[in-house]
């Protein structure tokens, strides 16, 4: 393990990643159990969100309510407010940060104050959603949500990092002995033996077919190659989820791709440089018709983590 560098600057963005999305994926289940319990007008033909003097009428019982540091919390239905459009808030309250860095499930890549670094307020950061705020993140509330269901994050070492880190904010109210993490080829689940639910990785860096899909291939020390229509060969492992997570932030690391001619079953290795939009704009396709042709939105719903090209929304303290 590398020494720990005090004139280098350690990237905030890993931890904040790792948290930030499990809450905003709770504040999600949250709401939409608000949604099918509690009766609310129809706002199929509404007007943008603004305050006006009729507005508290549809706010929920939690809006009276305080958290643990004296802040009035508003929680809306989802039909009023957009819950991914926001900012970063320093949070001065005790409620951070809702896990420790000794959680047994973390890998030495993201527990930087374990590789040395001398300050931790990079936890205590959190989510703003601009018109309402997230509900007190309830470790049993979520497991009750997912009550016999499955929970998979699609992807590269992005929705690694966030299924350990929803791992580690559930993992204090579950008894040792009905919790487990196990390793398979592709797939990383948690079981979480009293509600029959699991939390699931599966590793798919591209989302479609690549040399560098076989676990063995994780330390990118070769160089990518992608069969942009091939994506049942992963897709038949997503299926029967009851959600899914996805993300494809590997793509924008490289301004062209090389695409394969032929298939990998039969050894063929040739291949051909394409730009990385045109490339990936079709291997997003290739995932969108999967997704229309085997995804039933009644049993399962969909998320898709957008990265930005230019930001690395991974790093490390090692």
């Amino acid at each position: 393990m590398k020494p720990f560098d005090k004139t280098r600057k350690c990237n905030y963005f890993p931890m904040l990643t790792m948290v930030a999305f499990p809450t905003l994926l709770f504040g999600f289940f949250c709401y939409n159990q608000y949604v099918k319990t509690i009766p609310f007008p129809d706002f199929s033909h509404r007007q943008p969100f603004r305050e006006s003097s009729n507005s508290t009428n549809f706010k929920l019982q939690e809006t009276n309510k305080d958290d643990d540091d004296g802040n009035v919390r508003v929680v809306l239905p989802l039909e009023e407010c957009d819950i991914f459009t926001g900012e970063w808030v320093f949070d001065h309250g005790s409620s951070r940060p809702l896990y420790k860095e000794d959680c047994e499930f973390l890998n030495t890549m993201v527990t930087c104050l374990k590789n040395g670094r001398p300050d931790s307020l990079y936890q205590k950061w959190r989510w703003q959603p601009k018109a309402c705020s997230l509900p007190k993140f309830e470790a049993k509330i979520l497991l009750e949500k997912l009550r016999g269901k499955r929970l998979m994050f699609v992807g590269d070492s992005i929705n690694f990092n966030q299924m350990l880190s929803m791992a580690c904010m559930v993992q204090s109210v579950i008894p040792p002995e009905k919790r487990s993490l196990s390793y398979a080829n592709y797939t990383i689940v948690f079981k979480m033996e009293d509600y029959n639910a699991t939390m699931e990785f599966y590793w798919a860096p591209f989302l479609v077919e690549s040399n560098v899909d076989p676990p063995t291939m994780r330390d990118g020390t070769v160089e990518p190659i992608v069969k942009l229509e091939s994506i049942s060969k992963h897709g038949d492992n997503w299926k029967n989820v009851d959600y899914l997570i996805f993300n494809t932030y590997i793509w924008w690391r490289y301004p062209t791709v090389k695409v394969l001619r032929g298939s990998f079953e039969d050894g063929v290795t040739d291949y051909v440089d394409i730009d990385q939009n045109v490339a990936y704009e079709s291997a997003l396709k290739s995932w969108a018709k999967w997704v229309e042709e085997n995804v039933d939105p009644n049993q399962t719903s969909v998320f898709f983590i957008r990265a930005l090209p230019g930001i690395t929304p991974m790093g490390s303290c090692v």
